[in-house]
């Protein structure tokens, strides 16, 4: 196999996010040398022209990912839900999320909190699947990176399900995570999801049109080791495939 690399952007207003800049986009894809160049262009040219405005900071970086460290996993299984309100759609994500793992506490307390966020995060809440509390730390969250698909005709053609499907799917492939919640802080993308049991979840109105708040919260198990979920989710290469 040709030597494969990660090529990741980040893309904030105001300076970097770092001292204070407000985040305007983020991706990230696996590719091959010859790829490289084409990606880059195609990722800053997404953040130079995006729903949330336009970046005047861009960071763009390359790093080779050795083949021996490389995850394959299988994507989730996607259903299709209808929701005509935004209390309808939270109220399916309870009915979707809770059971053995996860309490209809924990579902409804990650709601609270990404409601009640006054701006977005860069990364994921984690919180525990019975008692609902927030168990990371800080205002950045936990950023899920270094993942891709080489299966990307199989997923689908919108972009925002494409991205949203391949990180779900290493989020749940995560040792102790037993679901997700999120929707997005496009202001024009009101389509969310809950990620539960090896499937995704697709439903509209989880947010009001025009909003730009949106974030994404881990339900993971009591006692399970954090800073090992976080590290695979942040450092480990995954490749998603059908």
């Amino acid at each position: 196999m040709d030597e494969l690399y990660s090529v990741r952007m980040r893309a904030a207003q105001g300076g970097p996010h770092e001292n204070g800049g407000h985040h305007i986009s983020g991706a990230e894809r696996i590719v091959t040398l010859n790829q490289v160049g084409a990606i880059a262009q195609s990722l800053a040219e997404r953040a130079l022209h995006h729903s949330k405005g336009t970046a005047d900071f861009i960071n763009i970086t390359v790093d080779l990912i050795p083949s021996e460290t490389i995850t394959y996993i299988e994507c989730l299984k996607v259903n299709e839900h209808f929701a005509n309100t935004v209390a309808e759609a939270h109220q399916l994500a309870v009915e979707l999320l809770q059971g053995a793992d996860i309490s209809e506490t924990a579902v409804k307390h990650a709601i609270y909190l990404l409601e009640g966020l006054d701006s977005s995060m860069r990364g994921a809440m984690l919180v525990d699947a019975i008692s609902g509390e927030r168990i990371d730390s800080g205002n950045r969250g936990v950023r899920v990176s270094h993942m891709d698909s080489f299966d990307s005709e199989k997923l689908g053609d919108n972009e925002h399900m494409r991205e949203a499907l391949v990180l779900a799917s290493k989020v749940q492939s995560a040792e102790g995570i037993v679901g997700e919640l999120c929707w997005s802080d496009d202001p024009d993308y009101t389509v969310g999801y809950v990620a539960c049991n090896d499937i995704y979840h697709r439903i509209p109105s989880m947010k009001e049109f025009g909003s730009n708040l949106g974030g994404r919260v881990f339900f993971v198990k009591t006692n399970t080791d954090v800073d090992c979920v976080i590290k695979y989710l942040e450092k480990a290469p995954v490749l998603v495939q059908r």
